[in-house]
């Protein structure tokens, strides 16, 4: 199977492709990155942007499904208004693309990757880095090729999404004491 975990915002869309079978076998992180706008353009002009990003991302690697962050509403309602635009950008091209789409909060997220749901964004990194079985990750890309250090968060938050969810269907996943880890699906 091949999961594509969103991370969604108009600036910065995070994004992360993961190969998995089953228990058994191990995951493997395909590619993964991030789609940038520039703040100076219009958000209609952005929107179509991350679109025609997304769509590209899904018609070169073929996801199965796709998996997106749920949308948090803080003290910022006008950054909650623009995660939600762009979340519904997002779930059109899954809609377009006839993917499945499956959501979780930041917060389930956090706890089945990280066992910790104030996990920051170290140890969110660490923990996909160790469910991969990789002692480092190459450098996410932006949407030209070009390595984007600085937005590295937003990449590994779509990725830890994609493991949430291989986690949540996976009942077999155990914990590294070998206890079962106790999900709610």
């Amino acid at each position: 199977m091949r999961i594509l975990g969103i991370d969604p915002g108009t600036a910065t869309t995070g994004w992360g492709i993961i190969d998995y079978e089953s228990s058994k076998q191990a995951k493997k992180l395909v590619e993964f990155g991030c789609i940038l706008t520039e703040s100076t353009d219009e958000m209609g002009y952005r929107l179509v942007v991350l679109r025609k990003n997304l769509q590209k991302i899904i018609k070169e690697h073929q996801p199965d499904c796709m998996i997106i962050e749920k949308l948090f509403f803080g003290a910022n309602s006008t950054s909650a208004l623009s995660v939600g635009q762009a979340r519904g950008v997002v779930m059109l091209a899954a809609s377009e693309n006839k993917l499945p789409i499956f959501e979780y909060t930041g917060l389930q997220v956090k706890l089945t990757v990280a066992d910790h749901g104030r996990a920051d964004k170290g140890a969110i990194q660490k923990a996909v880095r160790k469910h991969l079985s990789v002692k480092n990750l190459p450098k996410p890309k932006d949407q030209t090729g070009k390595a984007v250090l600085r937005f590295r968060d937003d990449a590994y938050d779509a990725v830890a999404a994609a493991l949430c969810h291989i986690f949540k269907t996976d009942l077999s996943f155990k914990m590294e004491d070998g206890r079962k880890k106790s999900l709610k699906i």
